[in-house]
């Protein structure tokens, strides 16, 4: 029999069994599954489990999302899906659920599915970040295509240039969950992904959620941690779930970690393993402010942090939106063949100890996808794969050491591979 697993602030609460026929969904008396939240309209979606399968269907709350899309009309449900309403996540399960249904869910409607609606929510999150980080608009531009991506940031700098105060600004800018984790030595994996705990009213573990169930998280001095702390976070990042005592637990889109940390030659730090360093989609440096950004800086927090006088201008349901949109940007074959031109290439180079992986492609491209949206494109150009390459793939190319004394870095090496690699040898189709 299918079943619905709720999933409420990250505890699993209960589990309904659906019946033949149509199953409402939402806060209202009359509704089959009652949710007690207020971000949920009294009818909010409904279920109609027949013989052919079982179908989700919004009921004009313009808030249900299928595997972090936004749903737009009646989509078939398959097993393991994920639907988000408000804060509660159903879990879909049905281990008699055939894969012949669509698996997720359509674009949005064309009012809220345009790619201006993109340009809108990013240039509105853009402004509000520049209030309080001066002169760094092309940090705050790079992580927000990193956020529409629903991939996950590293800024990397000395301390003290403004790495975690990007973070909150972004936090408090979006009206969503965000929590804070400060890296140190003598942490353990449970202080981030939570622990199971005997309740005595109950009789029971239960389970106490970490600071990493929320939606933004900042994990300040990443590499201050050690490296069993630092491997705590690659389920989370890579499929947005937490395995704590054999039980999973859904993270709530949108799920977005970004990361700071000190050069690794600083004392007390862990450099982060290749497989951490690949779970972000983008590594950033922030660099020092120039001489007048400085001084503006100095004069806006001579009497108060900036950070105070900013307000939430996005909900998490725009984000969501916003990566649904950023899915449907179309991306050419000649687009995809410079993408793995330039992948291969890296494989090929001498300088570099290893090339990127599939994965490193696939990042490069939703990028590319979010570039295009939020410049208003329903394509990707190649030259936006040329704008995001090196940050999308130094930090997954480390360096032979016999090379170092003639590539400072990476990112110099993606920068020598991209001259070499004509743009306009794809430019003449991809439009």
């Amino acid at each position: 029999m299918p079943k619905l697993t709720i999933q409420e602030n990250y505890k699993i609460t209960a589990e309904y069994t659906l019946k033949d026929g149509e199953t409402v969904i939402g806060s209202g008396g009359d509704a089959a599954l009652r949710l007690n939240h207020g971000s949920i309209a009294k009818r909010h979606c409904k279920l109609t489990c027949d013989k052919s399968g079982v179908y989700l269907e919004d009921l004009g709350s313009a808030g249900t999302f299928l595997n972090s899309l936004f749903l737009a009309e009646k989509t078939r449900l398959n097993n393991q899906d994920q639907i988000q309403i408000g804060d509660v996540i159903l879990i879909f399960t049905d281990a008699d659920a055939s894969d012949t249904g669509s698996g997720e869910a359509v674009s949005p409607d064309a009012q809220k599915g345009s790619f201006s609606f993109v340009q809108d929510v990013v240039t509105r999150i853009a402004a509000n970040m520049a209030k309080v980080i001066q002169g760094k608009d092309d940090v705050i531009h790079h992580v927000l295509i990193a956020l529409m991506s629903d991939g996950h940031v590293l800024l990397e700098d000395v301390p003290g240039v403004g790495k975690t105060k990007l973070a909150q600004a972004l936090a408090r800018s979006i009206q969503t969950g965000f929590k804070r984790i400060q890296f140190t030595p003598d942490m353990l994996p449970n202080d981030i992904t939570g622990i199971s705990i005997f309740d005595e009213g109950q009789r029971k573990f239960v389970f106490m959620p970490g600071p990493v169930f929320t939606n933004v998280v900042l994990a300040d001095e990443i590499n201050r941690g050690t490296p069993r702390v630092q491997s705590s976070l690659l389920e989370c990042m890579a499929e947005s779930m937490i395995t704590v005592d054999g039980s999973p637990h859904v993270l709530q889109k949108p799920f977005f970690v970004i990361a700071t940390q000190n050069p690794v030659d600083f004392h007390g730090t862990y450099p982060l393993p290749e497989a951490q360093l690949d779970r972000f989609l983008m590594r950033l440096i922030m660099g020092y402010p120039e001489h007048q950004d400085e001084l503006v800086i100095l004069e806006s927090q001579a009497e108060s942090n900036p950070l105070n006088g900013i307000l939430s201008v996005a909900s998490s349901n725009d984000i969501l939106r916003c990566q649904s949109i950023i899915r449907k940007v179309h991306v050419s074959k000649q687009v995809r063949d410079y993408i793995v031109t330039i992948i291969d290439e890296t494989r090929k180079h001498p300088a570099l100890l290893y090339g990127c992986s599939t994965r490193a492609a696939l990042a490069l491209m939703r990028a590319s996808q979010s570039l295009a949206a939020i410049s208003g494109r329903d394509h990707v150009l190649p030259r936006d794969i040329r704008d995001l390459a090196k940050y999308v793939l130094a930090h997954r190319t480390p360096l032979r050491l016999q090379a170092r004394s003639e590539w400072s870095d990476a990112g110099k090496v993606i920068d020598a591979i991209l001259e070499h690699l004509p743009i306009s040898r794809w430019e003449e189709d991809a439009d």
